[in-house]
């Protein structure tokens, strides 16, 4: 998963981005020759060095300080926006640097707060990151909603003498920018505009409900005999500890539909009445959100049409490289029909193994396909399981990935992976953290091997601890761009990315250091390496432009191409050695494993619908 913000005046980014040789104006140079960044490139004395190698970022009341900076900061640029709206003093290279200026200068800090409140092992960091967070989140909407900004893009855009004279990258961040505030309605007449923001409003509330209702609607209670086909899935202990239960006793348990717990058990229970509560429960636990979703297709499609497009699917995709519903439909029916027959041949082939084991003519149902899906592949391939446990138990570690990495950078890239001590203040685990070195934070830096020029930092926190995000995403602290700070030389600098991996993988195991990883765990590492890699060889002028900000039907790509290197049988033995003999993977593991990967890869297309 991508940590990605919906905001235009922020990115998976950080701040400055000024181009060194473009002609400056007087007024130019007076703003950016006063004005710092509030957390600019690396600091030049180490002991300024804070939270997530920022600097001016050392205790928790400091977020409010920068995060007021950085609107004082941002007021500036904007006024410096609205005076050349009048006297037409900044050139339009200019005016779109200093515009990406203020993108840099606010998402130098709720990108920070972002990750600060979804990981930081401390409740007054959470704290104060998530007030911080609220802050500006409120300012970015005051800045989307600046007329002045929009008007500044508007002379650039519709002059195509001016747009040529502009480079590729200039061009596409003017275009882009004048989208993404126009996707707001700021284009429209006041009255229109009023009534899409009314709409929009009623949207957001609209989708908050929404997803409220699913995070207070996960629980449910099963009774006997369901009780006991469950624990002969999951052990009494194990719900214990990862569900609180209403109701003591072995004749009813609460269960949820938490991702880890009903796939699970969709999966592994043979009990055909347990699979079919657990699903049954998964798809109608919350009732209310039909009427919600209807409320919420109605006020999409009346927004939409204020805003000039056919439909809510129009509206969703104009920024989209799809573009069109039409496109979408033609590559989704080229992708079904394609799949059709294999389809049919896997559903067949289900059908009869469901006859055979539970002895009934029953038609095969929603709840068998996980199940019945599994044991097929463990009887072909010889006890693998799509988690990478049984026969390749004990093979992947946290160390032989990060070994993977290594390799797999300098391979592809000629880039040197090193890691690098951390600093006691830009960490974020040690209240509860006992052992650093195998179970807290990790600092990774990237160089070029040929010239040894760095290319920027990767941080990762693996492993699961109270108050911390549960789920895997890659967050960006700050994007790589071009400084406005120049070096002794006066050539520009380039402002080096900074990237946090989070998953919450198997910890160590006690007494022993090692982390043991199942592969479907190395696979979901390798998936958020390969948004990290995006980031951190971006090289863009514009952070706006900069890794993982761009058109999400493509953002995904670079990480699917990540994971399928632990597919590949190469890659699998350079990094599957067993964590306690060291032997690498048998060969007819590995093959197993690889065949397994295509097996009823048509249920998987289909399910898409």
């Amino acid at each position: 998963m991508l940590s990605r913000l919906n905001r235009r005046f922020c990115a998976t980014s950080y701040s400055c981005s000024l181009k060194g040789w473009i002609q400056k104006t007087p007024e130019f140079v007076q703003f950016f020759s006063t004005s710092t960044p509030t957390t600019g490139a690396s600091p030049r004395n180490p002991l300024d060095v804070g939270l997530f190698s920022l600097p001016n970022l050392h205790k928790p009341q400091d977020f409010l300080s920068i995060a007021n900076d950085a609107m004082t900061d941002c007021n500036s640029l904007r006024q410096t926006i609205r005076s050349s709206l009048e006297t037409s003093a900044l050139s339009p290279r200019e005016t779109l640097h200093v515009l990406d200026g203020i993108s840099n200068t606010v998402c130098s800090v709720i990108d920070a707060s972002e990750l600060c409140r979804s990981v930081h092992s401390s409740p007054q960091w959470r704290h104060a990151a998530s007030t911080a967070f609220q802050m500006l989140s409120e300012y970015i909407a005051e800045l989307n909603a600046d007329v002045s900004l929009y008007q500044s893009l508007v002379p650039i855009t519709s002059n195509p003498t001016i747009m040529l004279s502009l480079s590729e990258e200039e061009r596409r961040m003017a275009f882009l920018l004048q989208k993404e505030f126009e996707r707001d309605a700021i284009h429209l007449p006041d009255k229109e505009r009023a009534e899409v923001q009314q709409l929009n409003g009623f949207v957001v509330q609209l989708e908050t409900m929404f997803t409220e209702n699913l995070v207070h609607h996960k629980s449910f209670d099963i009774q006997q005999p369901l009780v006991e086909d469950l624990y002969r899935t999951i052990p009494p202990h194990v719900i214990q500890q990862n569900i609180p239960q209403s109701n003591a006793g072995r004749d009813s348990v609460t269960l949820t539909t938490e991702p880890h717990i009903a796939n699970s058990l969709l999966k592994y229970s043979s009990s055909s009445n347990l699979r079919k509560e657990v699903y049954m429960e998964m798809n109608t636990l919350c009732p209310q959100n039909l009427d919600v979703l209807d409320a919420l297709i109605k006020q999409r499609h009346e927004m939409a049409i204020k805003m000039g497009y056919p439909s809510y699917a129009h509206y969703f995709l104009s920024d989209k490289m799809a573009s069109t519903p039409e496109n979408v439909m033609k590559f989704l029916n080229e992708v079904k029909g394609a799949s059709k027959d294999r389809y049919n041949q896997d559903l067949a082939m289900l059908s009869k193994v469901k006859s055979q084991l539970e002895n009934t003519n029953e038609p095969l149902q929603p709840w068998d396909l996980s199940y019945y899906t599994g044991v097929i592949k463990s009887h072909l391939f010889e006890g693998q399981d799509d988690a990478g446990e049984g026969s390749l138990a004990g093979y992947f570690t946290v160390e032989q990935s990060i070994e993977g990495m290594k390799e797999l950078v300098k391979r592809l890239f000629g880039i040197e992976m090193q890691e690098v001590q951390l600093g006691p203040t830009e960490r974020w685990d040690q209240e509860v953290t006992s052992n650093l070195a195998s179970n807290g934070i990790r600092k990774f830096e990237f160089f070029h091997e040929v010239d040894d020029k760095a290319l920027g930092t990767m941080y990762l926190d693996l492993h699961p601890r109270q108050g911390k995000y549960t789920h895997a995403a890659h967050f960006t602290v700050q994007c790589g761009c071009e400084s406005r700070e120049s070096s002794a030389n006066g050539q520009t600098q380039y402002q080096l990315p900074i990237v946090a991996l989070v998953t919450n993988i198997s910890p160590p195991i006690a007494n022993s250091g090692t982390a043991v990883l199942s592969h479907s765990e190395v696979e979901t590492v390798f998936h958020e390496f390969g948004h990290a890699m995006h980031s951190l060889l971006s090289r863009t002028s514009f952070q706006h432009l900069s890794g993982t900000r761009t058109a999400m039907d493509f953002v995904e790509t670079p990480s699917h191409v990540m994971e399928c290197y632990v597919w590949n049988e190469e890659f699998l033995n350079i990094i599957g050695k067993h964590f306690k003999t060291g032997a690498p993977i048998p060969a007819k593991n590995i093959e197993n494993l690889v065949k397994s990967r295509n097996a009823f890869k048509a249920m998987e297309v289909q399910s898409q619908w």
